[in-house]
C-alpha cells in the first residue's frame, strides 16, 4: 500500500529533488500496472483522477468531461486497484468538487484512510472554456469550487495541486493555498486519442509563464508543473521547463497512453515477425 506523507514531508521530499537540480515529475496513472512502473521509474508523485481511467480504456481523455459516470466514484474504484501497487511514492487524488450533494470533508476523510496524502483538483471546468464556464460559475457550480476545494484541504494541512488554464486561475489557485499549480494548456496531443490540433510550443510556453507569473506573485515559494497541449513527450515537456518558470512536468497521457501505445504497437509487430520455419 502507498506510504503517508504529511504535507510538510511531501513538500521537503519534493524539494531535495530541486536541490539536487533535477525537474519534478507528477504521473496521472489509471492503472496499477502504470502507477507501479511510474514509481520504479521515479516519478515524485502519483495523481489519480479520472480522465486516467479512460485514456487506458482507449477512450479520448475528454469522455471524463460527459455526463456518463461519477467521477469520485470512479477514483475510489481505481485506487483499489493502484493504491496496492505503489510502496513509497506519495499518491494524490482528483476530486470532483462541483457536485452539490458531495460531502467534500467526509470524501477528504474517506481518500485519506484508503491511503491518499495529498488532492487535486480535478475534473476541472477550465476544459469548457469561458463561456460555459461562466454559465457554471453563474450555477455555484464553477471553478469557485475547485478553489474552495482546495482552501479546505490547505486548512487542514494537506498536499495540494492546484490545475490553472489561465494566470487569473493560476492567481487564485495561489491565494488558497495550492503548493503546486499544475498549468495546462489543454488536451495532450499525440497517439490514438489525444488532440489532433494544438497550439506551437512558443505560444503555449508563453501561456504557462503568464500562470507561472501570476501565482509567484502571491507565492514567490510556489512550485509549477506544464502539462497538456504540445507537451507531449520529454524533448517537448523540456522545452517547457527551460522557457517558463515551471519547475517540473505532469505526464498523463504522455507518461501511459502514449508510450503503452506505442511499445505494444511495436512489440506485437516484432512477433509476427519471428520465424516459424526450422
Amino acid at each position: 500500500m502507498a506510504k503517508h506523507f504529511s504535507r510538510k514531508q511531501l513538500l521537503e521530499r519534493l524539494q531535495r529533488e530541486l536541490d539536487a537540480g533535477k525537474p519534478l515529475l507528477m504521473f496521472g496513472a489509471g492503472t496499477g500496472l502504470t502507477a507501479r512502473c511510474a514509481e520504479l521509474g521515479g516519478a515524485d508523485i502519483i495523481a489519480v483522477y479520472s480522465t486516467a481511467h479512460y485514456r487506458m480504456a482507449a477512450q479520448p481523455s475528454l469522455l471524463a468531461w460527459l455526463p456518463y459516470e461519477n467521477a469520485n466514484e470512479l477514483v475510489v474504484r481505481m485506487a483499489k486497484d493502484i493504491l496496492p501497487a505503489v510502496k513509497e511514492t506519495p499518491c494524490i487524488a482528483g476530486i470532483g468538487a462541483h457536485d452539490p450533494r458531495l460531502n467534500i470533508e467526509k470524501f477528504i476523510d474517506e481518500l485519506l484512510e484508503m491511503g491518499f496524502c495529498g488532492f487535486t483538483n480535478e475534473p476541472f471546468v477550465g476544459i469548457y472554456g469561458s463561456e460555459f464556464g461562466a454559465q457554471l460559475e453563474a450555477a455555484g457550480l464553477g471553478f469557485s469550487k475547485e478553489v474552495e476545494l482546495i482552501k479546505i484541504c490547505h486548512e487542514r494541512d494537506l498536499f495540494t495541486v492546484g490545475w490553472a488554464f489561465t494566470a487569473d486561475e493560476g492567481r487564485r489557485m495561489a491565494e488558497a493555498g495550492a503548493d503546486v499549480i499544475g498549468a495546462i494548456v489543454g488536451v495532450t496531443a499525440g497517439g490514438l486519442t489525444g488532440a489532433s490540433k494544438t497550439q506551437k510550443l512558443e505560444h503555449a510556453a508563453a501561456q504557462i509563464q503568464e500562470i507561472c507569473q501570476a501565482a509567484k506573485a502571491v507565492n514567490p515559494d510556489i512550485m509549477v508543473l506544464t502539462h497538456g497541449g504540445p507537451f507531449k513527450d520529454v524533448e517537448t515537456a523540456e522545452y517547457s521547463l527551460l522557457h517558463t518558470d515551471a519547475v517540473g512536468y505532469a505526464s498523463g497521457s504522455s507518461g501511459e497512453r502514449i508510450p503503452t501505445e506505442s511499445s505494444v504497437i511495436e512489440i506485437t509487430k516484432q512477433y509476427k515477425k519471428i520465424r516459424t520455419s526450422k
